[in-house]
Protein backbone atom coordinates (compact mmCIF):
# COMPACT_ATOMS: atom_id res chain seq x y z
CA UNK A 1 0.00 0.00 0.00
CA UNK A 2 1.06 3.39 -1.05
CA UNK A 3 2.30 5.74 1.78
CA UNK A 4 0.31 9.11 -0.05
CA UNK A 5 1.07 12.37 1.36
CA UNK A 6 -2.47 12.94 2.63
CA UNK A 7 -2.61 10.32 4.93
CA UNK A 8 0.52 10.61 6.32
CA UNK A 9 -0.37 14.34 7.24
CA UNK A 10 -3.46 12.31 9.12
CA UNK A 11 -0.65 10.31 10.80
CA UNK A 12 1.76 12.46 11.62
CA UNK A 13 -0.92 13.91 13.99
CA UNK A 14 -0.78 11.61 16.57
CA UNK A 15 1.82 12.29 19.41
CA UNK A 16 4.97 10.26 19.53
CA UNK A 17 6.64 8.53 22.33
CA UNK A 18 9.91 8.44 23.98
CA UNK A 19 9.46 4.41 23.51
CA UNK A 20 9.72 4.62 19.86
CA UNK A 21 13.33 5.33 20.37
CA UNK A 22 13.65 2.12 22.21
CA UNK A 23 11.50 0.23 19.11
CA UNK A 24 14.19 1.76 16.91
CA UNK A 25 16.87 0.18 18.80
CA UNK A 26 15.24 -2.81 19.14
CA UNK A 27 14.48 -3.72 15.27
CA UNK A 28 18.44 -2.59 14.29
CA UNK A 29 19.31 -5.50 16.91
CA UNK A 30 17.34 -7.86 15.70
CA UNK A 31 18.33 -7.58 11.79
CA UNK A 32 21.69 -8.11 13.23
CA UNK A 33 22.22 -11.06 15.86
CA UNK A 34 25.56 -12.52 14.88
CA UNK A 35 26.91 -8.35 14.62
CA UNK A 36 29.74 -10.27 12.20
CA UNK A 37 31.13 -7.90 9.99
CA UNK A 38 34.13 -10.11 8.82
CA UNK A 39 32.20 -10.52 5.14
CA UNK A 40 30.70 -7.78 3.75
CA UNK A 41 28.73 -10.15 1.36
CA UNK A 42 27.28 -12.31 4.47
CA UNK A 43 25.31 -8.72 5.94
CA UNK A 44 24.37 -7.67 2.43
CA UNK A 45 20.71 -8.18 3.60
CA UNK A 46 20.86 -6.50 7.02
CA UNK A 47 22.79 -3.87 5.35
CA UNK A 48 19.95 -3.11 3.19
CA UNK A 49 17.17 -3.99 5.96
CA UNK A 50 18.86 -1.02 8.00
CA UNK A 51 18.74 1.25 4.95
CA UNK A 52 15.20 0.62 4.70
CA UNK A 53 14.40 1.61 8.46
CA UNK A 54 16.94 4.45 8.23
CA UNK A 55 14.12 5.69 6.09
CA UNK A 56 11.93 5.98 8.87
CA UNK A 57 8.17 5.98 8.38
CA UNK A 58 5.38 6.60 10.54
CA UNK A 59 5.26 4.04 13.01
CA UNK A 60 1.83 3.60 13.28
CA UNK A 61 1.96 -0.01 14.36
CA UNK A 62 4.31 0.60 16.67
CA UNK A 63 2.30 3.79 18.26
CA UNK A 64 -0.75 1.98 18.31
CA UNK A 65 1.14 -1.28 20.37
CA UNK A 66 2.99 1.17 22.69
CA UNK A 67 -0.39 3.15 22.94
CA UNK A 68 -2.81 -0.62 23.78
CA UNK A 69 0.19 -1.66 25.70
CA UNK A 70 0.17 1.52 28.00
CA UNK A 71 -3.65 1.39 28.19
CA UNK A 72 -3.68 -2.29 29.23
CA UNK A 73 -1.17 -2.28 31.76
CA UNK A 74 1.74 -4.17 29.94
CA UNK A 75 5.20 -3.49 31.03
CA UNK A 76 7.09 -0.98 29.12
CA UNK A 77 9.13 -3.88 27.85
CA UNK A 78 6.72 -6.16 26.62
CA UNK A 79 4.87 -2.68 24.71
CA UNK A 80 8.40 -2.49 23.30
CA UNK A 81 8.79 -6.18 22.04
CA UNK A 82 5.61 -5.97 20.41
CA UNK A 83 5.52 -2.65 19.13
CA UNK A 84 9.45 -3.84 17.42
CA UNK A 85 7.71 -7.21 16.16
CA UNK A 86 5.03 -5.68 13.95
CA UNK A 87 7.22 -2.98 12.84
CA UNK A 88 9.48 -5.66 11.40
CA UNK A 89 6.80 -7.54 9.64
CA UNK A 90 5.11 -4.74 8.40
CA UNK A 91 8.36 -3.37 6.78
CA UNK A 92 9.07 -6.79 5.60
CA UNK A 93 5.39 -6.25 3.25
CA UNK A 94 6.87 -3.36 2.38
CA UNK A 95 10.20 -4.23 0.69
CA UNK A 96 8.72 -7.08 -0.84
CA UNK A 97 5.81 -4.85 -1.97
CA UNK A 98 8.12 -2.79 -3.64
CA UNK A 99 9.24 -5.49 -5.81
CA UNK A 100 6.31 -6.55 -7.28
CA UNK A 101 4.67 -3.39 -7.51
CA UNK A 102 7.90 -1.95 -9.16
CA UNK A 103 8.05 1.14 -7.26
CA UNK A 104 10.95 2.55 -7.79
CA UNK A 105 10.88 4.70 -4.25
CA UNK A 106 10.07 4.32 -0.87
CA UNK A 107 9.40 7.39 1.60
CA UNK A 108 11.57 9.22 -0.77
CA UNK A 109 14.69 7.43 -1.27
CA UNK A 110 15.26 4.95 -3.78
CA UNK A 111 13.37 1.46 -2.95
CA UNK A 112 15.72 -1.35 -1.78
CA UNK A 113 15.45 -3.80 -4.60
CA UNK A 114 16.46 -0.46 -6.57
CA UNK A 115 20.00 0.10 -4.11
CA UNK A 116 20.48 -3.35 -3.43
CA UNK A 117 19.13 -5.61 -6.22
CA UNK A 118 15.97 -8.02 -6.45
CA UNK A 119 17.86 -10.65 -4.89
CA UNK A 120 19.24 -8.63 -2.01
CA UNK A 121 15.63 -7.08 -1.44
CA UNK A 122 13.85 -10.79 -1.23
CA UNK A 123 17.01 -11.67 0.99
CA UNK A 124 16.35 -8.61 2.65
CA UNK A 125 12.24 -9.59 3.33
CA UNK A 126 12.77 -12.45 4.71
CA UNK A 127 15.33 -11.07 7.36
CA UNK A 128 13.03 -8.69 8.33
CA UNK A 129 10.16 -11.05 8.92
CA UNK A 130 12.33 -13.87 10.55
CA UNK A 131 13.88 -10.75 13.10
CA UNK A 132 9.55 -10.14 13.97
CA UNK A 133 9.35 -13.30 15.33
CA UNK A 134 12.65 -13.35 17.23
CA UNK A 135 11.77 -9.96 18.79
CA UNK A 136 8.46 -11.40 19.92
CA UNK A 137 10.62 -13.90 21.75
CA UNK A 138 12.04 -11.03 24.07
CA UNK A 139 8.86 -10.91 25.91
CA UNK A 140 9.44 -10.94 29.76
CA UNK A 141 6.00 -12.82 30.32
CA UNK A 142 6.33 -16.06 28.09
CA UNK A 143 2.98 -17.60 28.75
CA UNK A 144 0.80 -16.24 25.81
CA UNK A 145 3.78 -16.47 23.23
CA UNK A 146 2.77 -19.38 22.09
CA UNK A 147 -0.49 -17.95 21.30
CA UNK A 148 0.95 -14.84 20.09
CA UNK A 149 3.11 -17.01 17.45
CA UNK A 150 -0.03 -18.91 16.12
CA UNK A 151 -1.60 -15.06 15.88
CA UNK A 152 1.58 -13.62 13.90
CA UNK A 153 2.01 -16.83 11.19
CA UNK A 154 -2.30 -16.24 10.77
CA UNK A 155 -2.55 -12.55 10.37
CA UNK A 156 0.81 -12.93 8.12
CA UNK A 157 -0.88 -15.55 5.92
CA UNK A 158 -3.86 -13.20 5.79
CA UNK A 159 -1.91 -10.69 4.77
CA UNK A 160 0.08 -12.50 1.59
CA UNK A 161 -3.51 -14.03 0.76
CA UNK A 162 -4.91 -10.44 0.33
CA UNK A 163 -1.87 -9.29 -1.43
CA UNK A 164 -1.90 -12.01 -3.74
CA UNK A 165 -5.64 -11.40 -4.59
CA UNK A 166 -4.88 -7.66 -5.26
CA UNK A 167 -1.94 -8.47 -7.66
CA UNK A 168 -4.89 -10.94 -9.51
CA UNK A 169 -7.54 -8.37 -9.18
CA UNK A 170 -7.46 -7.48 -13.00
CA UNK A 171 -8.78 -10.98 -13.64
CA UNK A 172 -12.04 -10.07 -12.00
CA UNK A 173 -15.23 -9.92 -14.02
CA UNK A 174 -15.92 -5.84 -13.95
CA UNK A 175 -19.29 -6.03 -15.41
CA UNK A 176 -19.98 -7.41 -11.85
CA UNK A 177 -20.02 -4.22 -9.91
CA UNK A 178 -21.50 -5.51 -6.35
CA UNK A 179 -19.12 -8.33 -6.73
CA UNK A 180 -15.83 -6.33 -7.47
CA UNK A 181 -16.96 -3.54 -4.41
CA UNK A 182 -17.23 -7.21 -2.17
CA UNK A 183 -13.48 -8.45 -3.18
CA UNK A 184 -12.36 -4.81 -3.23
CA UNK A 185 -13.09 -4.95 0.51
CA UNK A 186 -12.09 -8.25 1.25
CA UNK A 187 -9.15 -7.38 -0.45
CA UNK A 188 -8.32 -4.42 1.51
CA UNK A 189 -9.37 -5.58 5.02
CA UNK A 190 -6.93 -8.87 4.71
CA UNK A 191 -3.89 -7.29 2.73
CA UNK A 192 -3.85 -3.69 4.98
CA UNK A 193 -5.97 -4.88 8.17
CA UNK A 194 -4.20 -8.31 8.71
CA UNK A 195 -0.93 -6.72 10.22
CA UNK A 196 -2.46 -3.85 11.57
CA UNK A 197 -4.89 -5.76 13.65
CA UNK A 198 -1.81 -7.13 15.25
CA UNK A 199 -0.50 -4.24 17.41
CA UNK A 200 -3.78 -3.95 19.72
CA UNK A 201 -4.19 -7.72 19.36
CA UNK A 202 -0.81 -8.89 20.52
CA UNK A 203 -1.51 -6.41 23.36
CA UNK A 204 -4.26 -7.80 24.59
CA UNK A 205 -3.14 -11.18 24.76
CA UNK A 206 -0.51 -10.10 26.98
CA UNK A 207 -2.62 -8.84 29.49
CA UNK A 208 -5.16 -12.01 28.94
CA UNK A 209 -7.75 -10.31 27.31
CA UNK A 210 -7.88 -12.35 24.71
CA UNK A 211 -11.68 -12.52 24.33
CA UNK A 212 -11.74 -8.74 22.78
CA UNK A 213 -9.70 -9.89 19.98
CA UNK A 214 -12.14 -10.33 17.26
CA UNK A 215 -14.07 -6.55 18.47
CA UNK A 216 -10.14 -5.72 17.36
CA UNK A 217 -10.26 -7.20 14.39
CA UNK A 218 -13.47 -5.41 12.88
CA UNK A 219 -12.28 -2.47 13.95
CA UNK A 220 -8.84 -2.29 12.40
CA UNK A 221 -10.51 -4.26 9.58
CA UNK A 222 -12.99 -1.65 9.00
CA UNK A 223 -9.73 1.06 9.36
CA UNK A 224 -7.38 -0.47 7.08
CA UNK A 225 -10.62 -0.32 3.95
CA UNK A 226 -10.87 3.23 4.96
CA UNK A 227 -7.50 4.05 5.08
CA UNK A 228 -7.41 2.22 1.31
CA UNK A 229 -9.64 4.49 -0.14
CA UNK A 230 -8.47 7.48 0.64
CA UNK A 231 -5.60 6.10 -0.55
CA UNK A 232 -6.98 4.79 -3.74
CA UNK A 233 -8.55 8.66 -3.69
CA UNK A 234 -4.99 10.43 -3.76
CA UNK A 235 -3.67 7.82 -6.42
CA UNK A 236 -6.77 7.07 -9.05
CA UNK A 237 -4.58 8.87 -11.91
CA UNK A 238 -1.60 6.68 -11.38
CA UNK A 239 -3.69 3.16 -10.75
CA UNK A 240 -5.25 3.77 -13.58
CA UNK A 241 -3.16 4.81 -16.42
CA UNK A 242 -2.73 2.12 -19.00
CA UNK A 243 1.16 2.61 -18.16
CA UNK A 244 1.46 1.97 -15.10
CA UNK A 245 3.45 -1.23 -13.69
CA UNK A 246 1.05 -1.41 -10.89
CA UNK A 247 -2.10 -4.04 -10.93
CA UNK A 248 -4.52 -2.81 -8.24
CA UNK A 249 -7.91 -2.50 -7.60
CA UNK A 250 -8.92 1.15 -6.94
CA UNK A 251 -12.51 1.93 -6.08
CA UNK A 252 -12.84 5.04 -7.92
CA UNK A 253 -12.10 2.97 -10.93
CA UNK A 254 -14.52 0.16 -10.17
CA UNK A 255 -17.38 2.54 -9.54
CA UNK A 256 -16.34 4.46 -13.40
CA UNK A 257 -16.13 0.47 -14.72
CA UNK A 258 -19.85 0.56 -13.80
CA UNK A 259 -20.64 3.91 -15.31
CA UNK A 260 -20.73 6.00 -12.43
CA UNK A 261 -18.06 8.46 -13.64
CA UNK A 262 -19.92 11.58 -12.35
CA UNK A 263 -20.23 9.84 -9.16
CA UNK A 264 -17.71 7.76 -8.51
CA UNK A 265 -15.34 9.83 -6.31
CA UNK A 266 -18.61 10.64 -4.21
CA UNK A 267 -19.49 7.25 -3.86
CA UNK A 268 -15.62 6.00 -2.69
CA UNK A 269 -15.71 8.70 -0.34
CA UNK A 270 -19.00 7.53 1.36
CA UNK A 271 -17.99 4.17 1.55
CA UNK A 272 -15.06 4.90 3.17
CA UNK A 273 -16.98 7.12 5.79
CA UNK A 274 -19.36 4.25 6.55
CA UNK A 275 -15.66 1.74 6.90
CA UNK A 276 -13.78 4.56 9.39
CA UNK A 277 -17.22 5.00 11.22
CA UNK A 278 -17.09 1.36 11.93
CA UNK A 279 -13.63 1.39 13.05
CA UNK A 280 -14.67 3.64 15.59
CA UNK A 281 -17.96 2.58 16.74
CA UNK A 282 -15.97 -1.08 17.51
CA UNK A 283 -12.49 0.69 18.71
CA UNK A 284 -14.71 2.31 21.25
CA UNK A 285 -15.65 -1.17 22.93
CA UNK A 286 -12.31 -2.36 23.41
CA UNK A 287 -11.05 -2.25 27.15
CA UNK A 288 -9.52 0.32 29.16
CA UNK A 289 -9.69 2.89 26.06
CA UNK A 290 -7.43 1.01 24.43
CA UNK A 291 -8.44 1.78 20.86
CA UNK A 292 -8.01 5.20 21.81
CA UNK A 293 -5.57 6.09 19.67
CA UNK A 294 -6.89 4.24 16.26
CA UNK A 295 -10.58 6.51 17.05
CA UNK A 296 -8.22 9.37 16.80
CA UNK A 297 -6.55 8.07 13.53
CA UNK A 298 -9.78 7.32 11.95
CA UNK A 299 -11.45 10.88 12.99
CA UNK A 300 -8.56 12.35 10.95
CA UNK A 301 -8.81 9.89 8.10
CA UNK A 302 -12.64 10.42 7.80
CA UNK A 303 -11.99 14.40 7.29
CA UNK A 304 -10.27 14.00 3.94
CA UNK A 305 -13.48 12.34 3.08
CA UNK A 306 -16.34 14.97 3.83
CA UNK A 307 -16.64 17.04 0.89
CA UNK A 308 -16.10 21.22 1.66
CA UNK A 309 -19.60 21.96 1.29
CA UNK A 310 -20.78 19.17 3.81
CA UNK A 311 -18.21 20.59 6.76
CA UNK A 312 -20.65 23.39 6.93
Amino acid sequence: MQHQTTVRRAITLVATTPLLDRVEAKMIEAINPTKSRDDQRLNAAADAAAYHLSSGGQRVRAKLALHAGHALGLSSHDAVTIATAVELLHNASLVHDDIQDRDPTRRGQPAVWVCFGVNTAICTGDLLLSAAYAALSKLENPQTLHTMLSLVHERTATAIGGQCGDLLAGADDASDTAGAIARYQEIAAAKSGALLCLPIELALLGCGQGHYLEVARRAIEAFATGYQIVDDLNDVHSDVDPGTARNTYNIVAIYTAAGDAAESTAKAKKLGRLHLDAAIEFAGKLPSGCGALLIELAHHLRQLLVDENDRH
